[in-house]
């Protein structure tokens, strides 16, 4: 451990699209910045489809070549058996960008980690923050035993919120829901470039293919449920799976490689009322979402545009503390929004007496109005 201490004018802890992207607009506009990744990217990620409205987003971040160079599979619409037992379509012929994206997330998320150590970021892989303090200036340690000051402290740890936690903020949870997700692999998804979505009593399935021939699927469920059906267990997954319809025809003969492993997929949104220290969340840390939106990655990166400018100003203005109040608005109208959103998707599900489902019919009111308080 070494008791030098280095001093940037930002901090961001945690490497994800939303941090990675809130760095490299930094790092270009001029500022230091010290970017904290606590994994080493050698690890399976979620989050595979990304909609068509991807592409102008990381052409203004000057990264589209790099992700061109990922060789994603295009992804040519959505079929989901949602309102109907019959699948219903919709083209991404008609967004105006050909077409979405399936990606390996892992990948993905370096890239974008790369793009910002390029721009002038100092990263660090392996390291995350384990105390901060804040008199003046944040005094951080890192897990490494590194210390490191910064003028503005960034949240970008994802739905854990992790930093912003430890500063006080109250994260509002919405609902429980998390993903059980496994992949078959030599799978010829030559004409299987498509996101499919299927509704079932104790919650949705999606499958999407991944580049190397890779099928990816995920049951989206509460976490009460993934527990009581024991579902991070091969045999009741494979159990629920077989309730489906298409999407067990689509995988049938399919040898599945590993045991399912479950993912936080939790709708929350964290609340930093009265604080007027320099620091935000940005991503799924500030506004975690159902991923029945398919918003995720979009949201990170037009959230990441929003923190920078909100950050510029810090550092020019530290004594101004509007332009936080301004983005903590804009996140809450953005929750009201999604949340209203997110009912209007399950309402019109199939009518499953189950308790998934009733819960998301009794959620919407409650939720919306505690936004804010």
């Amino acid at each position: 451990m070494t008791n030098t201490v280095t001093t940037y004018d930002v901090v961001v802890a945690g490497g994800g699209p939303a941090g990675a992207a809130t760095a490299l607009r930094l790092a270009r506009a001029g500022h230091s910045v010290a970017l904290l990744e606590r994994s080493r990217f050698d690890r399976p990620r979620v989050g595979e489809t990304l909609a068509p409205s991807i592409q102008p987003l990381l052409r203004d971040l000057g990264v589209w070549e790099r992700f061109v160079a990922l060789g994603p599979l295009p992804s040519w619409g959505t079929r989901s058996i949602w309102s109907s037992t019959e699948p219903a379509a919709h083209s991404h012929l008609e967004s105006g960008y050909d077409s979405g994206w399936h990606v390996d997330r892992r990948l993905f998320d370096r890239m974008l980690f790369d793009a910002a150590a390029e721009a002038g970021a100092s990263v660090s892989l392996g390291t995350s923050l384990i105390d901060s303090r804040y008199d003046g200036t944040w005094q951080l340690t890192c897990s490494n035993g590194r210390r490191i000051t910064g003028r503005v402290l960034i949240d970008a740890t994802g739905r854990s919120a992790t930093v912003g936690r430890s500063l006080g903020a109250r994260r509002i949870a919405f609902d429980r829901l998390v993903g059980i997700t496994a992949q078959w692999s030599g799978v010829d998804v030559t004409a299987e470039q498509y996101l499919l979505i299927e509704s079932v009593a104790d919650g949705w399935w999606y499958t999407a293919p991944l580049p190397g021939n890779v099928m990816v699927g995920m049951f989206m469920t509460d976490a009460d449920i993934c527990r009581r059906d024991n579902l991070t267990a091969s045999a009741p997954w494979r159990s629920h799976l077989q309730s489906t319809t298409a999407t067990a025809l689509r995988v049938d003969g399919a040898r599945l490689p590993t045991t399912p492993r479950v993912y936080s997929a939790a709708s929350h949104r964290l609340v930093r009322q009265g604080d007027t220290r320099p620091w935000l969340a940005v991503g799924d840390a500030a506004l975690a979402v159902d991923p029945i939106s398919g918003s995720g990655v979009p949201r990170a990166l037009r959230t990441a545009e929003a923190a920078a400018t909100t950050v510029a100003h810090l550092l020019t203005h530290p004594a101004d503390a509007t332009p936080l109040t301004s983005y903590e608005s804009t996140r809450n109208t953005e929750c009201t929004t999604y949340l209203s959103t997110r009912a209007d998707y399950y309402d019109v599900a199939l009518p499953h007496p189950t308790p998934f489902w009733t819960r998301r019919k009794l959620q919407h009111d409650a939720q919306a109005c505690s936004v804010g308080r």
